[in-house]
């Protein structure tokens, strides 16, 4: 289900054909996602989650990724770890841990180099100085925790 592609209206009132609400579906693929609590009652909070969403995958199209084989798609992190990490929620550090591992890289289709990396870190700086922009995936956890609290 690609949600990146959909407005709030279909995200919060649209039906898979199994009769499944896309909102159930979307706001268990936004914990899993980014691990916070969530209130579905208030349709202000659905558009900032919606919102983030977009944003997420905005710019893991942006910035040079760690990408896995797909046969290496949900693997655990480390050995008994419940994390399993796949191309959606890989960061660069659960790809250190796995290129720490005997043979690391063979799990991966593209290793970023160093200096991409780097550009995409000043990049990222320079995007969060900018006054009044959208907050990112780090940003404001806290605040839409709060909201969810709210009467």
């Amino acid at each position: 289900m690609d949600f990146t592609k959909m407005d709030i209206s279909t995200v919060a009132h649209g039906k898979r054909g199994d009769g499944v609400r896309y909102l159930r579906l979307f706001l268990q693929e936004y914990t899993s996602l980014f691990n916070q609590k969530v209130n579905p009652g208030c349709p202000k909070c659905l558009t900032q989650y919606l919102n983030r969403y977009k944003n997420h995958f905005k710019e893991m199209d942006k910035k040079p990724q760690y990408r896995l084989h797909a046969k290496y798609e949900n693997i655990p992190l480390e050995f008994g770890s419940p994390i399993l990490v796949n191309n959606t929620n890989i960061t660069p550090e659960y790809a250190q841990k796995l290129l720490q591992q005997k043979n690391g890289s063979r799990y991966f289709a593209y290793i970023p180099t160093e200096e991409e990396l780097l550009q995409a870190d000043e990049e990222q700086r320079r995007i969060n100085s900018i006054p009044g922009k959208e907050f990112g995936p780090d940003d404001n956890d806290d605040a839409l925790d709060n909201e969810s609290n709210t009467p």
